[in-house]
């Protein structure tokens, strides 16, 4: 039934009525396998040229895309697989969505009435396997209720703190007729953040004011509301330093003159030895996590006064006690410091963050071997940065390469950096890099990870070539879980068990898929391959033969 048609009925397929419920709401791409029971939906979107299907080899691959279209374009991101396994497939994917704060929108198949209940091929209950990595799994019990169901997703995906929710329908739903409801996102969910109380920005700078060592910190909130340029005007304005979270280097420029850089394990000297100092620590769009914090006073100084901001209320206190809680958006905070201090003049500036940053740089550099044999991890995170260019987004993988680029990585704009927050699945960077470049086509995008990262998801190479997404692939080949070997190193006394096996040459393997591909042993030849991965125009891989010995440390020891 065409547009035409189905204004001159008022009625459509449940399907067709879930598909314009998504035109609606902006959606321009959707990822995922057809399978028996989300067939329907998938016909509706052969009917639907505003949407882009991304048709993947694993529906983990799909998810992690949804997670890094989602991640990179600021939009909900919508993934469909069919029921049963399916549905189990996306698990990883939509944890991390979870984890990370992702609006990533589950829309699957489930197993006909008819079917459920009868010990039926690939009938489970879907909705309890959903609901805990979700904030809303639900199963459509009518067509009338097709449309209604959509809604609720999206509404309770974006409300904050965002994350994933999972609707679900029988093909046996979605081919029923329904009344058409052209209702706009506007007129059934909230579109703008509360901004912060005054009474409270009045407290978070009356505090700001009598401290003598005040630090700011930034979150991902800053970066979901574009908020980084007004960041810097506050900084500047008030000469106080900015260290990031860790999985938001980006929040801030950390080649800006008042960075600190990234907080905490893997991140820089120059943030951990200047924050334990500060008396004030206004967070800052923060949902503060583990590995910045350790979840233990030490970076954060227990005798520091803690103002805590975030746009999900929920998240204040969870782990530090604070002197002041606020929730709001994060422009109306930041904007009603700056305001409060360019009116009294106030400036704090304490440390000098350039010899504090240029000392860190020294402690970097001091630890490249830029000649060694096998390539040094530090050296390979070290060219990633010099070859990929300033606006280009790079997205790490969990494990012993991902720390090495984390703490070599320096932004020098907002939107440039991705990681598995909280999660840390290894395999979730190549596919979330995809989804970015998808939803950024005029940006470079490249993903690094180790080799066992690259093996979990390899087949989405063959996406990648078919659907011309040109993402470079650096693969960190140690041949063996180099994380797990630092934590045998740590922890079991260097006693090394089940961490060693054998790898395929990823570059020889990514030009059988029909992509770009170079396999590095020499520290001279990496740049090189790198430039002419970005050259080439097509979805890239470099194989670098990394020392398996160069572990990243996996305990902080201040």
């Amino acid at each position: 039934m065409d547009t035409a048609e189905r204004t001159r009925t008022g009625t459509t397929s449940g399907a067709r009525a879930l598909v314009d419920a998504l035109l609606r709401e902006g959606i321009d791409h959707v990822f995922g396998i057809p399978g028996t029971q989300n067939l329907a939906i998938i016909d509706a979107l052969r009917d639907t040229p505003q949407i882009r299907f991304i048709l993947t080899r694993h529906e983990q691959g799909a998810a992690f895309m949804a997670y890094g279209y989602a991640r990179a374009s600021g939009h909900p991101a919508v993934v469909t697989a069919t029921e049963g396994p399916g549905v189990t497939n996306l698990a990883t994917g939509i944890s991390a969505a979870n984890r990370g704060y992702v609006p990533v929108i589950s829309i699957c198949g489930v197993q006909e009435s008819s079917m459920r209940e009868r010990d039926s091929t690939q009938d489970m209950d879907q909705v309890t396997f959903m609901r805990p990595m979700t904030k809303w799994a639900h199963s459509i019990p009518n067509v009338d209720k097709v449309q209604e169901a959509v809604r609720k997703a999206f509404r309770v995906a974006l409300t904050e703190p965002q994350g994933p929710t999972h609707i679900e329908a029988a093909s046996e739903i979605l081919l029923e007729q329904t009344k058409v409801e052209a209702i706009e996102p506007t007129h059934y969910r909230n579109v703008v953040l509360p901004d912060c109380s005054t009474a409270q920005i009045d407290e978070a700078y009356a505090l700001l004011s009598r401290a003598e060592r005040p630090v700011f910190i930034v979150g991902r909130g800053v970066l979901n509301e574009a908020a980084t340029q007004q960041m810097v005007e506050l900084a500047e304005r008030t000469g106080i330093p900015v260290a990031a979270l860790q999985y938001s280097p980006d929040a801030f420029p950390s080649t800006h003159e008042l960075a600190l850089g990234p907080l905490g394990r893997n991140g820089w000297t120059s943030a951990n030895r200047t924050v334990p100092q500060a008396d004030v620590i206004i967070a800052i769009g923060a949902h503060i996590d583990v590995f910045s914090t350790m979840f233990k006073y030490g970076i954060f100084s227990e005798r520091a006064k803690l103002i805590h901001h975030t746009s999900a209320p929920g998240q204040i206190g969870i782990v530090f006690r604070v002197t002041l809680g606020i929730a709001g958006s994060t422009t109306s905070f930041v904007a009603g410091l700056t305001a409060r201090a360019s009116k009294a003049g106030l400036r704090k500036s304490w440390v000098d963050t350039k010899k504090a940053r240029a000392e860190c740089e020294a402690e970097q550099q001091a630890a490249l071997h830029h000649d060694a044999e096998p390539i040094q991890s530090q050296f390979v995170a070290h060219m990633i940065r010099k070859v990929l260019p300033r606006d280009g987004v790079l997205v790490v993988d969990a494990g012993n390469g991902g720390k090495h680029v984390r703490t070599y990585f320096k932004s020098y704009e907002p939107g440039t950096f991705m990681c598995i927050d909280d999660w840390a699945s290894v395999g979730g960077s190549f596919p979330i890099a995809l989804g970015a470049k998808l939803a950024r086509p005029d940006r470079p995008v490249l993903c690094a990870s180790g080799d066992m990262g690259a093996m979990c998801n390899i087949g989405e190479l063959e996406t990648a070539v078919r659907e011309n997404i040109p993402v470079v692939y650096v693969v960190f080949n140690d041949q063996g879980l180099g994380n797990e070997r630092a934590f045998q190193n740590e922890h079991y006394g260097g006693r090394f068990y089940a961490v060693d096996y054998k790898n395929p040459d990823f570059g020889a393997l990514a030009r059988v898929f029909g992509a770009h591909g170079e396999y590095v042993t020499h520290p001279g030849d990496l740049e090189g391959a790198l430039q002419r991965a970005f050259a080439s125009g097509k979805p890239a891989v470099i194989d670098v033969m990394i020392d398996p010995h160069t572990l990243a440390p996996v305990v902080y020891k201040g």
